[in-house]
């Protein structure tokens, strides 16, 4: 299908869906959101298609319940989201913000924590760089987005331990495909320093989605491996 299209993965009421907001009334014609909540993505849904109707816009808007650490279930989803629409940007946003202290946290936890926030990411690359790497035209701008936080991986929380050890497993993945392939497709991480909430001056959800369109409108010469959000 002509046009371009925005994956979320690991979509919500936070970060997830402001950014489905921003890029849907901003020239995106096509938003795929997936999370493994389906009440919650027909929420999410309502929520951008009430932004695109507000804004008199038009963009369709379609839902996928995966559960992103049943690779079998995401390989099927990312294939028909293939077929949903041209990809131009794909944000990965799940995470576990929960967990236990060091030697606290069990091992299944941190193993189901790594599969969710790294090896999901791996086979979703996988998926999305080489489609990512066809897109060459001039008003192309092929993006891979991963929101983080900047105070985890540089400074862990030992009441997070789990948290702490794969966001600083994600970033190294992420900088290893921005130095392979960041010349043909922009791939960063959105780095949140602090709590996202609505009553947060910067580290807010509307402020976040601005910052992601502004990094993924960044001239091809000027894209950033990684763009820091602080209180």
């Amino acid at each position: 299908m002509p046009g371009k299209t925005l994956l979320i993965l690991g979509s919500g009421p936070g970060i997830g869906v402001h950014i489905a907001c921003a890029f849907s009334v901003r020239g995106f014609t096509h938003i795929a959101l997936v999370s493994r909540d389906s009440s919650r993505l027909a929420k999410d849904q309502d929520t951008v298609l009430d932004a695109i109707q507000e804004r008199g816009y038009s963009c369709q808007v379609k839902t996928w319940a995966c559960d992103l650490c049943d690779f079998e279930q995401l390989e099927r989803t990312l294939k028909e989201i293939e077929g949903f629409g041209e990809v131009e940007c794909v944000v990965l946003n799940a995470a576990r913000v929960a967990g236990r202290a060091v030697l606290e946290e069990g091992v299944e936890e941190i193993q189901g924590d790594f599969r969710l926030t790294n090896l999901a990411l791996y086979k979703t690359a996988q998926w999305a760089i080489p489609l990512l790497k066809q897109k060459t035209g001039e008003q192309d701008s092929p993006s891979f987005f991963v929101t983080s936080t900047t105070l985890l991986y540089k400074e862990p929380e030992p009441d997070l331990v789990s948290l702490s050890m794969v966001k600083s497993a994600q970033r190294a993945l992420v900088l290893s495909l921005h130095a392979k392939f960041g010349k043909e497709v922009h791939v960063a991480l959105l780095s949140v320093g602090g709590v996202v909430s609505t009553a947060n001056k910067n580290p807010n959800p509307e402020n976040i989605a601005d910052k992601a369109w502004e990094l993924y409108k960044q001239p091809k010469d000027k894209w950033q491996r990684e763009m820091e959000i602080h209180e």
